[in-house]
């Protein structure tokens, strides 16, 4: 993350549900192709309460989204599956270095709360997201599109795309409409456009990228909606 964009924090603090501050690659504003990665949700995890509260503690720095990218994506100090699963789907076989790679890209979690990963004595399974969390996702998701204005946007998971239109609709932000394409590897991608200014940001949903992934099977799906884009994130820098 660049120190120069340390004015563009405070902007970006002043958000009032935005708990961490999105990771924004070093050349992301001199661009003019700009992906922005919507995540889901993080989760907080432990085999004890004590270990519960001390993993909760990281999670809850307002850094913590920049820090495992930087960890994971460029330091590759441990796997995160679902971005690693979405880049291979990007690229296929061209081989990209990934620090030049997140110099040119952005990511955020679209749910702004940490979830509990551990099982619930009720349900059995770690906590999902609630409707008012993805409604809210959208409100925020408006405001960091304002301030980063991205081309391309690639939400991991499909579900944050049952209320874009509804939440579209309620913030009066022009959009197109949502289409949903037939199911690859077992889950239906979504597409929308959407006018949060004046130019068009290109919406897909695909399915969630952290187990039963086909990074094959997406790629032309990707390629469609995405093809300038990845062209664009597959150039080598001039020297």
């Amino acid at each position: 993350m660049n120190n120069s964009y340390k004015d563009l924090d405070t902007t970006l603090k002043n958000l009032p549900n935005l708990k961490w501050l999105p990771w924004i690659g070093e050349n992301f504003f001199n661009i003019p192709k700009k992906l922005l990665i919507v995540g889901e949700s993080q989760y907080a995890n432990g085999t004890s309460e004590e270990e519960f509260i001390a993993d909760l503690a990281v999670v809850n720095d307002i850094d913590f989204t920049r820090n495992m990218i930087q960890q994971t994506q460029i330091q590759k100090s441990y796997l995160h599956k679902p971005l690693n699963n979405l880049l291979k789907a990007l690229f296929v076989k061209d081989k990209v270095n990934n620090g030049q790679l997140w110099d040119n890209i952005s990511f955020y979690n679209f749910i702004q709360r940490p979830l509990d990963y551990r099982k619930n004595a009720e349900i059995g399974k770690p906590e999902r997201p609630l409707v008012t969390d993805f409604d809210q996702g959208w409100k925020t998701f408006v405001e960091i599109v304002k301030i980063l204005q991205p081309t391309d946007c690639i939400f991991i998971g499909v579900e944050a795309a049952t209320s874009v239109e509804r939440m579209m609709e309620k913030l009066q932000i022009k959009r197109g409409d949502r289409q949903m394409w037939p199911k690859i590897n077992n889950a239906s991608p979504r597409t929308i456009d959407v006018f949060v200014s004046k130019d068009c940001v290109k919406v897909s949903f695909i399915k969630h990228s952290s187990k039963f992934f086909s990074p094959d099977a997406w790629h032309g799906f990707l390629e469609s909606e995405h093809s300038d884009l990845i062209k664009f994130l597959l150039q080598k820098p001039q020297e």
